[in-house]
């Protein structure tokens, strides 16, 4: 495929999610489909596509452990894991030689003029959300087989599903990396120092790779206050919100990097990125900012949400976040030695023990209750909505294709 567009990639993965239904792994319910699906019966994925030039730094002013770690993978150590497995028997001169020399990321900036990256979100069945929200309200400390199976369903079809659209992106020209969960971890375990993984990198469960914030940066989704990317749309005059989980894939190409907007791919530029900076910081509740947030965990025009916040088990929400007006409670503040730079590192170890703890005990128990509770019932606001998506449109549509 030679032209990257939003339009093609949706089809081309569409295509792929269905294709599963035919394996046997994705069969267990016939009746039951447990992702999100439009009239006809089609996946209802979101994606989002950013390219860049390859000198572009993905963490600029990012590099926080309390916000997506110190050492992330960025483009230099994707080509390296890629440039690794592919390495050939010839010498930067073209003479043969008996070692495999992996090209280095200097001459991949020679042959390639961009990186374009596809971030996936595959959301969960909003029937199966609001029958596990229900099962909780019933007793609040139960758990759902259902829902459990729903969640690792949706998680290992859309690992497979990028991984086969990548395949069939590849042409000879280019260079194609799925990132799905295995590679994730694979190049972070071969590209990153140990001593610059796991709890000495950050808040990144599956390695120094952030997806979610790779969803933030392309305008796939927001971070709500708790930590979790969702999307809102309005459709007919109601807010759809979707919630599920998020892959991605890394293209190298000799294309020019585009104009923001066409074909759907924006380029990323600084003055995006402040926006986002300012967007995600809910120490500020500025009003001027506030306009623009699907999360509605500070009051704007309407009621504030904080349902996550509520439905917690563990605590861990509500001892990582700041009050509706911007300030952290007494007893948050006390724990200073989680935060960084005035950023505050989400609360893993309650969240991770209590979670932890019950699935150990039980293999098919789930808590996920902050993912469900913002997909079915928190509180919508299309006017920010509209805002966001407008304010989107203007800052990528006048950036200019510059780091």
């Amino acid at each position: 495929m030679n032209t990257i567009s939003v339009d093609n990639l949706s089809n081309i993965i569409q295509k792929k999610i269905l294709e599963l239904h035919e394996e046997p792994e994705f069969q267990w319910d016939p009746k039951r489909t447990t992702y999100k699906t439009d009239n006809d019966g089609n996946p209802q994925i979101k994606i989002a596509v950013g390219n860049f030039s390859l000198d572009y730094d993905l963490w600029k002013g990012l590099r926080n452990p309390a916000v997506i770690g110190l050492h992330p993978v960025g483009l230099e150590q994707i080509w390296a894991y890629y440039a690794n497995i592919r390495k050939d028997r010839v010498d930067e001169s073209g003479r043969q030689t008996i070692f495999q020399i992996p090209q280095s990321f200097e001459q991949a900036k020679k042959n390639y003029k961009r990186a374009t990256i596809v971030s996936v979100m595959l959301p969960f069945s909003e029937k199966l959300v609001q029958q596990y929200i229900q099962s909780i309200k019933d007793n609040p400390k139960t758990s759902s087989h259902k829902f459990a199976r729903m969640y690792n369903d949706v998680n290992l079809m859309i690992n497979k599903a990028i991984v086969r659209t990548a395949i069939e992106l590849v042409n000879g020209e280019n260079a194609v990396i799925a990132m799905d969960d295995k590679t994730v971890k694979a190049i972070s375990k071969e590209t990153i120092p140990m001593v610059q993984q796991g709890v000495s990198h950050g808040p990144s469960k599956d390695g120094n790779y952030p997806q979610k914030s790779i969803a933030a940066l392309l305008g796939l989704g927001q971070f709500g206050v708790s930590r979790i990317i969702f999307r809102d749309e309005v459709e007919n005059g109601t807010v759809t919100r979707y919630t599920g989980p998020i892959r991605s894939i890394v293209i190298f190409d000799k294309t020019e990097p585009k104009k923001n907007g066409e074909d759907g791919v924006i380029y990323p530029s600084e003055e995006w990125r402040q926006f986002l900076f300012k967007l995600y910081d809910y120490t500020d509740p500025d009003p001027e900012n506030n306009s623009y947030r699907f999360c509605s965990y500070i009051p704007l025009n309407d009621a504030g949400c904080g349902k996550c916040v509520k439905i917690c088990p563990s605590g861990a929400q509500q001892n990582s976040m700041p009050t509706p007006t911007g300030e952290y409670s007494s007893e948050v503040k006390q724990q200073t030695h989680r935060f960084y730079d005035e950023k505050i590192q989400f609360d893993y170890a309650s969240c991770c023990d209590d979670r932890g703890q019950l699935a150990n005990l039980y293999p098919e128990w789930s808590c996920a209750r902050c993912v469900t509770i913002c997909g079915s019932e928190g509180i919508r606001r299309p006017a920010s909505i509209r805002n966001y998506y407008k304010k989107k449109e203007e800052l990528t549509a006048r950036a200019q294709t510059s780091p």
